[in-house]
């Protein structure tokens, strides 16, 4: 039987991810939020952090947003295990999801993210309506922004869907969830709140959320949920 999931998932911890927040739970649809504790001088506080965590999800990004893949193991480790820590102090519950700072990771990294108690981690990779075959590779579907030519080309080339998409990611968000409803699988939008602020993207998010929520037989979840009830279940 085929299932059908919607999740959305917001990277850095900047203050406008409360603004994001809100608008998603207008549609009802979820998000988990990845927070680096020093990325940013106007990161969230606490109280914001818990003010998300009310109805959201929060995973960890390391504490300083640094790409550990370019640091030693240990620095690494340092950085993975702090984040789960800080968070886990702020919310008095446990943090099961973390996200890959700008994508990075390699073999390594995976392992010391794995053996930090994390029950799986996102990454930035592409990828299709499947659910993910190592939960600590876990891919979207499609990144909130127009972001990269070459890698909207690719998306593009790997869905078929209307050549139009390459330049909207409106557009490519919406064909996209067309061929979800066709297909089932895990629909996964990832971006961030300070860059749909930087291009003046709100309403298209808007239109985004209001064009997925709300539709019969689709479960709309948090990256963790998703992961305790369907692929580690």
């Amino acid at each position: 039987m085929k299932s059908y999931i919607v999740t959305t998932s917001w990277d850095d911890g900047h203050k406008l991810d409360i603004k994001l927040a809100r608008l998603l739970q207008k549609y009802d649809v979820k998000g988990t939020f990845y927070i680096s504790q020093f990325y940013f001088s106007n990161t969230l506080t606490e109280a914001e952090i818990q003010e998300l965590d009310a109805y959201h999800e929060i995973g960890a990004h390391t504490l300083t947003h640094v790409d550990l893949t370019s640091i030693a193991l240990d620095q690494a480790k340092e950085e993975i295990e702090g984040s789960k820590l800080y968070l886990e102090k702020v919310l008095s519950h446990e943090i099961n999801m973390f996200s890959y700072p700008k994508g990075h990771y390699n073999r390594e990294i995976m392992e010391i993210v794995e053996k930090s108690g994390f029950l799986g981690a996102r990454t930035c990779n592409h990828g299709s309506l499947e659910p993910p075959k190592n939960p600590y590779e876990w891919q979207i579907s499609l990144h909130a922004s127009n972001g990269s030519p070459l890698t909207t080309l690719r998306i593009w080339m790997k869905s078929k869907i209307s050549i139009k998409a390459i330049f909207d990611w409106e557009l490519r968000a919406k064909l996209l969830f067309d061929l979800f409803l066709k297909t089932g699988g895990i629909y996964h939008i990832w971006g961030h709140s300070w860059e749909i602020d930087k291009q003046d993207n709100w309403s298209k998010l808007q239109r985004v959320l209001q064009y997925i929520s709300s539709r019969h037989g689709v479960e709309y979840a948090t990256n963790g949920e998703i992961l305790s009830r369907h692929i580690r279940k």
